[in-house]
């Protein structure tokens, strides 16, 4: 799920309730009804698999700094369009440091948001660390290798890889669109039977010929990572992630239901501001955290790295472009976005990399000023986050 609203309008809400119930699907949730909108606090409405906090939390250190920001606008008024855009929590980390933290519209450090898409990214590098550990031979690997009962969906499936899907080029047909219940997405999002609409899914084109993101294709991933590492999706999260990394609070990861016990790979993570940042701080410091190796360098590189020479027609498709041409475009890396170079044209993969979610859950990591910035919030608000942190971080080079 990214940046487009999945807002059912409200005037039609009562209709689409009423064909619901009359046509016996269970793919919208009274609270759904009531709410006409997916946010942050989901959880609350889902079963959820626990992630334990690290038995001794690492804390970060914090070193207030006066930064500058955007638009050359003072700290009081960001702070008040921030507020006003819905943001819930702004954290900047320089060089290992917290030098501004805060929190708005009645957040504070220990209020849990949903990560939406900001797990897509997450579901990378557990991927990335299975293949350290020999779990996975490598992203040419058939997804079918791991879940062989797609073949029973179509015989086709056996040719997507786990770097097709890595890099939503999959070729799989599936409705990314968030204003109706019946989208695969909202589906996806909604169901308490999550293996049954993953048998519903078919193919609409060839693999690996152009860009198109799809949050079946995370699914496709998380569940195939499951198999491969033989532990649930959360399990292998607290135990190569959150405890290494020293989590100063428990988290969890949203289910089907407590019957499926599929767990939401593609959307679902949940946590607090300060424990999403030391992910973003793991990949600034390229694997190694208290110089404990985490997940490879190697596998950081590749990942996060801008596509090219890739298969299809045109420019966008061979270098797997989001948005060309538009001031939002972005390089989609595995399942990671890569910032292009302001201004530059045709359009080049800048340093800065990011994850993100809907209503515009951002983590940005920028290695040239050593700079982890996340933004998490109710909404979108009036400007395009990733072009404003990216910008904030080269505002404000290390000192």
């Amino acid at each position: 799920m990214t940046q487009r609203s999945p807002r059912i309008r409200q005037p039609v809400l009562a209709g689409l309730a009423a064909a619901v119930v009359l046509a016996g699907c269970d793919t919208l949730p009274l609270w759904m009804v009531a709410q006409g909108r997916s946010q942050i606090t989901d959880h609350r409405h889902f079963d959820n698999a626990p992630i334990a906090a690290a038995a001794i939390p690492r804390a970060w250190s914090r070193a207030p700094q006066p930064l500058r920001w955007p638009r050359g606008e003072s700290t009081e008024v960001m702070e008040q369009r921030a507020a006003a855009d819905g943001t819930v929590a702004l954290l900047v980390a320089q060089r290992g440091q917290i030098v501004y933290e805060r929190y708005f519209n009645g957040y504070d450090a220990g209020s849990i948001a949903t990560s939406f898409s900001m797990a897509k990214s997450v579901v990378s590098l557990l991927l990335g660390i299975a293949i350290d550990e020999g779990r996975i031979a490598g992203v040419d690997e058939p997804v079918t290798r791991f879940l062989p009962e797609l073949l029973a969906n179509e015989p086709r499936f056996a040719r997507i890889t786990l770097r097709h899907l890595l890099s939503m080029r999959s070729g799989i047909a599936f409705d990314e669109g968030y204003g109706s219940p019946f989208t695969e997405a909202a589906r996806f999002y909604l169901t308490p039977d999550l293996k049954r609409e993953v048998a519903k899914l078919r193919i609409e084109g060839e693999p690996d010929r152009a860009y198109a993101y799809k949050s079946g294709d995370t699914q496709l991933l998380g569940m195939a990572l499951e198999r491969a590492v033989g532990m649930p999706l959360a399990a292998y999260a607290q135990s190569r992630l959150w405890q290494p990394l020293g989590a100063a609070y428990d988290a969890s990861w949203s289910l089907d239901s407590r019957a499926g016990g599929v767990v939401r790979a593609f959307c679902c993570l949940n946590a607090r501001a300060e424990d999403y940042l030391r992910i973003g701080q793991l990949v600034l410091q390229h694997g190694l955290w208290d110089g404990r190796r985490i997940v490879s360098a190697a596998w950081l590189d590749r990942s996060t790295a801008a596509q090219q020479d890739l298969p299809g027609s045109g420019d966008a498709a061979r270098r797997n472009i989001e948005r060309a041409g538009q001031p939002q475009q972005a390089f989609y890396a595995w399942q990671w976005r890569r910032r292009p170079v302001a201004g530059a044209q045709p359009a080049q993969p800048g340093a800065a990399v990011y994850a993100q979610g809907l209503y515009a859950q951002i983590m940005l990591v920028d290695p040239v000023s050593q700079t982890v910035a996340l933004r998490l919030g109710q909404r979108n608000g009036e400007r395009h986050w990733p072009t404003w942190l990216d910008e904030l971080a080269r505002l404000n080079p290390p000192r």
